[in-house]
């Protein structure tokens, strides 16, 4: 493998690529259209999804993931890879979404308002999905949990 070696302006852009094996004399395969270079700048899933039923409803948590200076042994909190915090956290019934909220931190309450609005009653179990949101990448990897509340 080789990197693909696209400048900072090309990230994202479809280009066209030319396949052949690093140094071999093989004859070349494409060209092939494809937009290369943002997984790099996509935010992590976040990982850890818990969520704890309580009187004003469901604190839901999770661990923010990240890939600058994330590898770090000590108990410290990674630093933030991104300008600013932020997630979107979905709550789903039959893979519809029954209800998005949008917060700055690794935690949200679903309100038990909330969750009458959106089943009729409180649950025993919730599909929640959380993806961190970012600059470069809007919408970062997804991490999904079904989860007993």
């Amino acid at each position: 493998m080789v990197p693909m070696g696209l400048r900072a302006d090309e990230r994202g852009l479809q280009l066209n690529w030319i396949i052949e094996a690093a140094g071999a004399q093989i004859s070349s395969v494409g060209p092939f259209a494809f937009a290369g270079g943002m997984r790099a700048e996509t935010p992590l899933a976040p990982v850890h999804l818990r969520g704890v039923r309580r009187a004003d409803g469901v604190r839901l948590t999770w661990v923010r993931r990240g890939r600058v200076e994330a590898d770090g042994w000590d108990a410290a909190d990674i630093p933030l890879d991104e300008v600013a915090e932020r997630y979107r956290v979905e709550i789903l019934s039959d893979d519809v979404v029954r209800r998005t909220i949008e917060v700055s931190e690794a935690a949200c309450l679903y309100a038990a308002s909330d969750e009458v609005a959106d089943f009729g009653s409180p649950q025993t179990t919730l599909v929640i999905r959380v993806r961190q949101l970012g600059r470069a990448v809007p919408r970062g990897i997804a991490t999904s949990a079904v989860l007993r509340v």
